[in-house]
């Protein structure tokens, strides 16, 4: 899409009433606005990339952070973003056929997602099948892309599973870490946590239980936005573990949920199997 065409559908999206649209020109009004969220997305990486080079050099906070503050993104968005352009900083095409409209920015984020389920050694296969998965993106469904691109970084995967899997998961913990710092504009505190896969799930699903609890024990007439109740979660996950683990009582141990075919449970992974979290990120089979 043109700098000319985004303005020309902007203005007619602008100008139109839904309310007098028939089915055909609803159709075409959604794929216009598809299109315009595609182009400003791509610009979103344009922006993304700059904001982490001013970080590296020290000229702005991270770009996580800034994201936050000035696009009014929660946590979860901003890290899509920069992950989003970190694809596409070794993509380039996938970012042109965003900025162009010809895929939705669902269609990226899902290249994203299943490459980073990759060690960073198996990242580059995955990218080289991405003309292929380029033009499946225009004639699938999200839903079925998405599907599709897990199962080709599963194949990948599975292509080279050996005994090294646990060696990757030891070396991911060993470099976990937990990064701290002040946004001197906000004065807010930032406690940022790189974890391995196993402990990552854990963590997740403590936050997630306890907030649900916290939730669930609310007085009717107090609402809270699931921003508020993950923060909330999060405090009670870290200081106290056995409401965040039992609801309120027990241990704190947590359960994550796992998707595990039979037989890679009992025999190893093999090429069509599954050995992953319920949200997608895999775990080696001696992990589960």
């Amino acid at each position: 899409m043109t700098d000319n065409d985004a303005v020309t559908a902007f203005a007619a999206v602008l100008a139109l009433c839904p309310d007098d649209c028939d089915r055909d020109q609803l159709a075409a009004a959604v794929g216009d606005v598809r299109r315009l969220k595609a182009r400003l997305d791509a610009v979103q990486i344009g922006l993304t990339r700059r904001a982490r080079e001013l970080a590296e050099t020290g000229q702005a906070e991270p770009a996580e952070s800034l994201l936050g503050a000035a696009g009014g993104m929660d946590t979860k968005e901003a890290n899509t973003a920069t992950a989003r352009e970190e694809l596409c900083n070794q993509a380039a095409d996938v970012e042109d056929a965003l900025a162009d409209g010809a895929i939705a920015t669902a269609y990226v984020d899902a290249i994203a997602a299943a490459a980073n389920s990759l060690p960073e050694a198996l990242r580059p296969e995955f990218l080289a099948h991405r003309e292929r998965l380029l033009a499946a993106a225009k004639v699938l469904s999200v839903d079925a892309f998405r599907k599709r691109c897990r199962q080709l970084a599963r194949d990948i995967r599975a292509a080279q599973a050996d005994p090294g899997e646990d060696d990757e998961l030891a070396r991911q913990r060993k470099a976990s870490k937990i990064t701290q710092w002040v946004d001197k504009t906000t004065g807010m505190h930032h406690i940022h946590a790189e974890l391995d896969p196993e402990r990552a799930a854990n963590v997740t699903a403590a936050i997630n239980r306890a907030a649900n609890h916290i939730r669930s024990t609310l007085p009717a007439k107090e609402a809270r936005s699931w921003r508020e109740l993950e923060v909330d979660g999060y405090i009670t996950a870290i200081t106290k573990p056995a409401a965040a683990g039992n609801g309120g009582s027990g241990s704190g141990v947590t359960e994550i949920q796992v998707l595990i075919d039979y037989h890679t449970l009992v025999n190893g992974l093999h090429e069509h199997g599954i050995a992953e979290t319920i949200d997608g990120v895999h775990l080696p089979v001696s992990a589960i």
